[in-house]
């Protein structure tokens, strides 16, 4: 779909073609550079970019960190702008939390996070919550278990096809000028006296190089690899963060459902996705082979398990038509669990002769517009160039046919 002729220079090289990736190279075109190129290994967004639980929000259970209170208020602000830009792939989406009677957070304690949520949210926000009776939490979603519920909250945040926005992204990036080689496999990075040196392997196994003055490696879990391989040492140590989802036939929910696993203190959401039905959560350290991440029995019988004791309805194992798995890179912090490793993003800068390279750790889909605008304007400071990213604009997205609209497409996607 994507596949530009390789450059043999250009001035930004963008490595991955998961959602920073292209967020980045339409950033950079936005502004009017047309010298950026962008290679992915497979096709764009295959890999966590498409396997994510198509959420676009601040993430409530941030709040848990005060110093995770501005990247929650990024991010809903992000939620807003992705709404105007591209509200086929971004759209409201309600939520019923509902109150355990035994464990879990408390109804004050709840309220307390959902008044934060609006406030941070200010004047770009979705939708403000409130106290919901049971038969309205019914009727929202009429498989839940009310006997183990002692009250209902419903409040707001945003649902995508977050496939269909990488390809929107980088359908608009190219249409700008940019250039996008899916199918190609960084081999090498070196360092010359005039940037990198990026040894590329296409399709047909022959070797090409690419001369660059700048790279961003937004390459993922496979980031520290690709250095380490190339004798260069990362900046920082990271850590994968899996997800595991389930996807089931359409069992009838009109709102989300925000459970909460209070063994644990993990979060998970049943969610209506394309005529479908999605099942899932995150906090678990990954530390196998990024290539073969899935969905392994255990996470399904946890889900299964966690899932079914709230509704009245159990969802059964024979029901499930698709699992899949995503990996979240993020930069360690010593002395914390994963669930309390900050979601924010790190970039490990280093140089080569006058050229740069930007690797990326961490980041949400929620702000990776903000996330990208932050490198391209890096990149532009760096070489002395004033120009600003135009991607809050409607005019410099463009439309194509990547969205995926039928339930059908919702399962075909992760089969194989």
């Amino acid at each position: 779909m994507f596949q530009q002729p390789l450059p043999q220079r250009v001035r930004v090289l963008i490595l991955g073609g998961g959602i920073h990736g292209v967020g980045i190279l339409h950033d950079m075109a936005s502004r009017g550079w047309q010298d950026v190129h962008l290679i992915e290994k497979n096709t764009l967004g295959h890999g966590t970019s498409s396997r994510s639980t198509k959420l676009i929000h601040g993430g409530l259970r941030y709040l848990q960190r005060i110093h995770d209170f501005p990247l929650v208020a990024e991010a809903l602000r992000e939620r807003k702008v992705l709404m105007q830009v591209a509200g086929d792939l971004v759209h409201p989406l309600e939520f019923v939390f509902p109150i355990l009677k035994s464990g879990g957070a408390s109804r004050i304690k709840v309220k307390v996070g959902l008044s934060l949520y609006d406030f941070l949210a200010g004047r770009q926000n979705v939708g403000r919550h409130h106290r919901l009776a049971e038969s309205e939490a019914l009727a929202r979603a009429p498989m839940i278990d009310p006997t183990k519920f002692s009250g209902y909250f419903s409040f707001w945040d945003c649902q995508t096809d977050d496939l269909a926005l990488v390809r929107r992204a980088a359908h608009s990036a190219v249409k700008l000028g940019a250039g996008v080689s899916e199918w190609h496999q960084v081999a090498k990075i070196s360092r010359a006296n005039d940037g990198w040196l990026v040894d590329v392997v296409a399709p047909d196994g022959t070797m090409a190089q690419i001369s660059c003055l700048y790279i961003v490696n937004a390459m993922g879990p496979w980031a520290n690899k690709i250095l380490e391989s190339s004798d260069i040492e990362p900046t920082h140590k990271a850590i994968n963060n899996k997800g595991s989802h389930l996807v089931f036939p359409d069992i009838g929910l009109k709102a989300g459902l925000f459970l909460q696993s209070p063994e644990d203190n993990r979060i998970f959401f049943v969610l209506p996705w394309l005529g479908k039905t999605l099942v899932g959560t995150t906090e678990k350290i990954f530390s196998g082979n990024p290539d073969q991440v899935v969905v392994t029995n255990d996470e399904v019988d946890y889900l299964l398990d966690h899932c079914n004791r709230y509704l009245s309805t159990p969802l059964r194992r024979e029901n499930i038509e698709a699992t899949f798995a995503g990996l979240r890179w993020l930069a360690v912090e010593e002395g914390f669990t994963i669930s309390k490793t900050s979601r924010s993003h790190v970039l490990g800068a280093i140089g080569s002769g006058r050229g740069m390279m930007w690797t990326l750790y961490g980041g949400k889909l929620s702000t990776y517009r903000a996330l990208a605008e932050e490198i391209g304007t890096k990149i532009c400071t760096h070489f002395g160039d004033e120009s600003r990213s135009r991607t809050t604009q409607p005019d410099v997205w463009f439309s194509d046919e990547s969205s995926y609209s039928t339930p059908q497409d919702a399962v075909k996607r992760f089969e194989g």
